[in-house]
């Protein structure tokens, strides 16, 4: 687009660790450790005013849906590129989606309305609804804030709601909790649209995201395998309608929880750029963050609904640096061999390269390999065959795990669901594999020293209980959820 761009890195130490100061116009060092750099609001529009940046474009993370920043960029003359701040923080808050929701008639779980704040109500509703049930932090994301109900007894369930409540606490700043029906081993379904704030919206289909751990995405294809026309049509349309409400401006996702009898719930809408918007770009052939742009320099979408035409299949699976057979534990190091694979329909989408170090205290997210044939069959061979070629060594990473899912024969026929790696045992397979998994770790076998991991856990503590309100709002989560999975498998 001839935009020039500037990128941002922690320290300069670790200048040459990040791949996009070498391909920016201009770089600028946060002179912050680890993640809080990226999260201090302040120093950023500092940083885009000495660059003379016109706007911000806050990625998939972060301060993505965070509508404090997305108001202090307004106050600064400087355009934030995504939903505006009142958008952000009404539609950051699952209760009040859900409202929304319901005003167009969306169908919603059974559950609450409201927050559930207090022990007595809490029973009220859990007496009415019956296990199981979900718990949920109205301020949650990413997967963490929810907890499954599945026993009656009174006690344990009330541990489990304050041990929840003092969680999200912790984590989002909020104890606002409410309860939803659990649909049995469902479909997650997502709807994209763009909206241009005029009140005009379109929709370009959908995403299935059913293959998850944690209740987080792995693999995202488009279109479902599920869906019938009549289906597909009927939730699209109530997805425009959604965007239309609240003349809604830039990208945004509208997910669903679908049954096997093919009834849809609406789940949440996360108002930014999704991590799987490339399965998008290619069955439409346009590029969604050109258009987010675009409007957000004030032009209009400039197409009709029906001028978005859909061909082909697409699927987009994330690569963590992550040890599926222990539980998907995070790992960090160097990374010491690096080949991806090319040709035709293939995309890496990744900041890696040779000697890549992998830090503890981001995302775990290292590369997106992004497959599109002519039809589902021909782009699952596809995606075996890229994984043959796709070599990572230094950490572990989830390419055997998908190695062995492309082979399940429920997964080859699209029969999925958000519970198919425990139903499938998926992991008992790859932990059972007959031929050896070469994974060459750098020190300690690839796993962090416990003195190491004390210091981690210490230092994210510390920062989470600084007075910094305005620059942790909405990314405590994701250092909580690595505090828990690094508790978890350590210990205290």
């Amino acid at each position: 687009m001839g935009i020039k761009t500037v990128a941002l890195y922690p320290t300069e130490k670790e200048k040459d660790q990040f791949l996009e100061t070498r391909f920016a116009d201009e770089s600028y060092c946060l002179e912050e450790n680890g993640v809080f750099g990226y999260l201090n609001q302040k120093k950023i529009i500092q940083i885009a005013k000495r660059s003379g940046a016109q706007a911000i474009h806050p990625g998939y993370g972060f301060l993505a849906e965070n509508g404090n920043f997305s108001d202090l960029c307004k106050q600064n003359d400087i355009k934030f590129i995504g939903p505006s701040g009142w958008i952000l923080r009404m539609l950051g808050n699952k209760i009040e989606a859900k409202k929304i929701a319901k005003s167009i008639g969306l169908p919603l779980l059974p559950g609450s309305d409201i927050a559930v704040k207090d022990e007595k109500s809490f029973l009220r509703i859990a007496n009415q609804l019956k296990p199981p049930f979900l718990l949920k932090a109205a301020n949650g994301g990413g997967g963490v804030g929810i907890r499954e109900i599945t026993e009656e007894n009174e006690k344990d369930i009330l541990e489990i709601f304050r041990q929840l409540q003092r969680e999200t606490k912790s984590a989002f700043d909020s104890d606002e909790i409410f309860v939803e029906k659990f649909l049995k081993d469902p479909r997650h379904i997502e709807f994209q649209i763009l909206g241009d704030g005029t009140g005009k919206v379109l929709h370009f289909g959908e995403r299935e995201c059913s293959i998850q751990r944690r209740h987080q995405k792995l693999i995202e294809e488009s279109p479902s395998p599920f869906l019938d026309e009549k289906t597909r049509e009927k939730m699209a349309k109530l997805c425009v309608r959604f965007g239309e409400r609240l003349k809604y401006e830039s990208l945004g996702t509208i997910e669903f929880l679908i049954g096997q009898d093919k009834r849809y719930y609406f789940l949440e809408v996360n108002p930014r750029l999704q991590v799987e918007h490339p399965v998008t770009e290619l069955t439409t052939g346009i590029d969604l963050v050109e258009k987010q742009i675009r409007i957000a320099n004030g032009e209009r979408i400039g197409l009709n609904q029906k001028d978005i035409k859909f061909s082909g299949w697409a699927m987009e699976f994330r690569i963590y640096a992550e040890n599926a057979a222990n539980n998907f534990l995070p790992h960090e190091g160097i990374i010491t061999n690096y080949f991806v694979p090319g040709g035709k329909g293939i995309e890496i989408h990744s900041f890696c390269q040779q000697n890549q170090r992998i830090f503890p205290y981001f995302d775990s997210l290292i590369s997106k390999l992004v497959v599109y044939a002519k039809s589902r069959q021909r782009c699952i061979k596809r995606a075996k065959r890229a994984f043959e070629e796709y070599l990572i060594e230094g950490v572990p990473t989830l390419i055997p795990f998908y190695q062995v899912l492309l082979d399940n024969p429920k997964f080859i026929a699209g029969s999925l669901s958000t519970s198919f790696i425990e139903s499938e045992k998926i992991l008992d397979l790859l932990k059972g594999r007959k031929e050896e998994i070469k994974v060459a770790f750098n020190n300690n076998n690839g796993e962090i020293k416990k003195e190491e991991l004390a210091k981690i856990i210490a230092h994210l503590y510390l920062e989470l209980k600084k007075e910094k309100p305005a620059a942790l709002e909405v990314s405590k989560w994701k250092m909580f959820e690595r505090i828990k999975l690094l508790e978890d498998q350590y210990g205290d």
